[in-house]
Order: C-alpha cells, then structure tokens, then sequence
C-alpha cells in the first residue's frame, strides 16, 4: 500500500584493453588495494584514515576493472547509450517514449539517475497508471535529471539540487551496518555503480524511481484522505509553520486508522488541548531525512525531546510497537512513513 501517490494536479499533470593497461590491476598487494580504495571512493572513505575494507577483495577487483576498463569504452557515447549498455533499458524506452532522447544526447552536460528495469517494474500499479500519460512520465524522467556533471564525490548529506523538472531533489548519506548507504529522495543509489561517465555526462544508477514530491509535509498529508485526523491535529497543535518550513524532518504519521484506535473519546479530548497535543505529534517528529534505505535498528530522539526505539528486521520497520505501513512519502522538506498506531510518549498518559 501507498498513501502518498502522485498528485497529477499539483505536481505531474505536472577500446581495447593491453597488458599494460591491465597491469596496474593485476599485480597488486592488500596496502595497495586499501590505497587505491582510498583515492577511489570518497563516499565513503572521507576522514583519511584507514579503516577495514567495506567487500571482500575479489569484489573490488571487479569493481575496479568495471571502473576503469569497462567504463572506458562508454566516455565517447551520450547518455542514452551508455544507459543501454548498463543494461536500463526500461530507462531509455521511458526516454524514447517522453521524446527525451534528443535531449539527452545533445552536449548537456547533465546528470542523470538512472532507475534499473527492476525499479521500474517494482513501481506499483497507481504509478504505473499515472505514467502511463506521456506528459507525467516526462515530468518523472526530467526529476531524475540535473544540468551539468555531478560526481559521487559532490554528494553530501542533505544535499539539495535542482532537476531540470523543477523542484530539487535530496541526497542522503547514512551509516548501516557499518557501510555507507546513499539515497536519492529516497531511492537508494547503487555504490558499485556511480559516475558511469559519458560524453556529454554522468549517469548514477538507482535501484528505485524517484517520484517528485507533491509538497511540504502538510500539504502532502493534506492531500491524502488517510491523514485528516493528524492534518487536523497539526493545525490545532500549532505545526503548521514548522511542518511546512525547510526542516528536513521525518515525520512518522499515524493514519486515521491509528488515531481511532485510541481510547473513545480521546481525539476529541486532544483537540481541545493545544498542549498536549502539540507535545504527542513531535513525538512523531525527529530532525533530519531517515530514508527506509538509511533506518538501523536503535534509538532515535524526537523533536519532542525523548526517543522512540526503531527495529529493522526483514519484516519491516517497526516504530516503539507501530509498524510502518507505507515508506518514504516524497515531501521537499523532509520524508513522511506512514505507522498504523499513534506513539505515546514514555509515562505519558492520555487525558
């Protein structure tokens, strides 16, 4: 289930390779192979220091003959050429389909994340619908496009930038399980295949599709019919202007369905208490964008001042004891998860 889908009225009606060449590869010890990591990959080697290797050796030895053998024979192609031979092919018959194509083979230079088939399939059946109208799917192609050549190395965490569509996406950089993750809006970027170059650009693969976000967080939420209860509740408890503001916030959002579960009588005794109730909604709220792609089990503290406890396991994310129901809402300032019960405060209790 999603409960964020796209809002078509506001946003989407809107060479050959010598001995030689190879031998820098081929004879190599462990303190070379953990220098040429270093050089290699400033995502996530940055403070200098030498730390264990994030894949076993046999996996950087090919990603570096992909690197830089492989990819030499795609820096004379455009975009849409290169995208084919990293095997998106969903991509450029989006491309071909949005009369994009021209686009992205003339000098640019531009940037371009790029879903992998499996993204594109894994859409579900409302988006699929909805690009199926060539003006949206245009709209959709031209958020995962930026103009002018972005290396991995520029992304940093909470970096926001403009696509040529419009509105600006966000990169987000997180540490899992002692490894980096990276996101765009989101979408979790393939490490093992950044900065595939091309003649006129980059192109970054995503193992999602990024879709533009409707709005700030109240106004996405508003645009939803699950979240009246909660959009109401952020008007009486005074968010309104934070929850709309640049934040990046992540907003754990309990649906209408969560909030009757409460005690009877209880939301309408909440909306009579300003207070209390602005005190139980930054509860929900914590500082910063946490992308599913980025969430480890732990502690996370809230705007309200204490914590909720996050569990990731291979059901899902789980929240205190509410379980998230719909991930990642696609919001400018920040990401909304969807939870079926309202949070409470630890020793709080309801009026």
């Amino acid at each position: 289930m999603n409960l964020f889908p796209i809002v078509v009225v506001i946003v989407l009606a809107a060479g050959s390779c010598t001995a030689k060449s190879m031998s820098h590869y081929l004879d190599v010890n462990i303190d070379n192979v953990k220098k040429m990591v270093l050089e290699y990959d400033p995502l996530v080697r940055s403070d200098g220091e030498m730390k264990e290797l994030d894949m076993p050796i046999q996996s950087f030895a090919m990603r570096m003959f992909h690197e830089n053998i492989l990819k030499a024979e795609n820096e004379d192609e455009p975009i849409p050429v290169v995208a084919t031979n990293l095997g998106l092919t969903e991509l450029v018959q989006a491309v071909v389909k949005a009369g994009l194509k021209a686009t992205l083979e003339s000098a640019g230079p531009f940037t371009v994340f790029g879903p992998t088939n499996e993204a594109f399939q894994r859409l579900p059946e409302w988006a699929k619908q909805a690009v199926a109208n060539v003006t949206v799917l245009a709209d959709v192609l031209k958020y995962h496009v930026l103009s002018g050549k972005v290396e991995s190395k520029s992304l940093k965490n909470e970096l926001q930038v403009a696509t040529v569509e419009g509105k600006k996406l966000r990169i987000n950089l997180y540490t899992k399980e002692g490894k980096t993750v990276a996101t765009a809006q989101c979408a979790p970027i393939d490490l093992m295949k950044v900065d595939q170059a091309a003649s006129n650009g980059v192109i970054h693969v995503l193992n999602a599709v990024m879709l533009p976000p409707a709005g700030t967080i109240v106004s996405a939420l508003a645009a939803c019919p699950e979240f009246k209860i909660l959009v109401k509740a952020v008007q009486v408890g005074g968010l309104v202007e934070t929850l709309s503001g640049p934040g990046p916030f992540t907003v754990f959002a309990p649906t209408d369905k969560a909030f009757r579960k409460l005690p009877q009588g209880t939301i309408e005794k909440l909306l009579h208490n300003p207070k209390e109730l602005a005190k139980i909604l930054t509860y929900h709220v914590v500082s910063g964008t946490f992308c599913s792609a980025g969430l480890s089990s732990g502690n996370v503290k809230t705007v309200e001042g204490q914590e909720v406890a996050i569990k990731v396991s291979a059901d899902g994310v789980v929240v205190n004891e509410s379980k998230v129901i719909s991930a990642d809402g696609s919001v400018t300032n920040g990401v909304v998860h969807a939870i079926d019960t309202v949070l409470l405060p630890p020793g709080y209790v309801l009026p």
